[in-house]
């Protein structure tokens, strides 16, 4: 399993990562619809990741006194703003990249395991 680095009694479902060579199959029958949902989907889960947790955000903001216009007039230091770059390159690969896949294995292929 998984390790958190969270302190909580509430137990995990997550297990570890096993690489292998599944981002080269073809499961739709062309390999340019599968990059295509692939990234559809890994949008979808950041778009709604975000949106669960800005409502978070509000929430406690608003509880605490900070406006929507203290929000819009607020300046990123030089260090958060090359930080937010990091953040959005890591999501544009997260999302985009799957459209440069080459798959060339079945959907049937016997998938390997690759040695990291």
């Amino acid at each position: 399993m998984a390790t958190s680095k969270l302190k909580t009694d509430r137990p995990t479902y997550a297990s570890d990562f096993i690489a292998s060579d599944v981002e080269r199959a073809v499961f739709l029958g062309n390999p340019i619809l599968d990059n295509m949902m692939t990234s559809l989907i890994a949008l979808g889960a950041e778009v709604w990741s975000n949106r669960r947790r800005m409502k978070v955000v509000e929430a406690l903001l608003a509880e605490k006194g900070v406006t929507a216009e203290m929000i819009e007039t607020y300046m990123p230091t030089a260090e958060q703003d090359a930080e937010w770059q990091k953040d959005r390159d890591r999501f544009i690969d997260l999302t985009y990249s799957p459209l440069l896949r080459e798959g060339d294995l079945p959907v049937s292929a016997a998938f390997t395991r690759e040695n990291k």
